[in-house]
């Protein structure tokens, strides 16, 4: 089960891996490695490793060869009390 993600998730990151971050969190559509190649000056093998270790934290998913970041506001769809929005 992958944790809840949260600010707390993102700040014990390192800087790479918050950088990487914030460029997913900036498209919503999200980003595939190639493009996000373009967008980082990071080797491929340390870019996928850090969108492993994203994955890892539960920072970010990827669907369809596509990353994506999870919004840290509502990681679970719940709201700041841990209850579901839609209830």
């Amino acid at each position: 089960m992958a944790p809840r993600a949260d600010s707390t998730a993102l700040n014990v990151q390192p800087r790479q891996r918050r950088v990487v971050y914030d460029g997913l969190a900036q498209a919503p559509d999200g980003r595939s490695v190639k493009e996000l190649l373009t967008d980082f000056d990071i080797p491929e093998r340390d870019l996928r490793e850090t969108l492993r270790k994203l994955d890892e934290a539960g920072l970010a998913q990827r669907v369809k060869g596509v990353w994506k970041a999870v919004s840290i506001e509502s990681g679970d769809g719940a709201d700041g009390n841990g209850t579901p929005q839609d209830a």
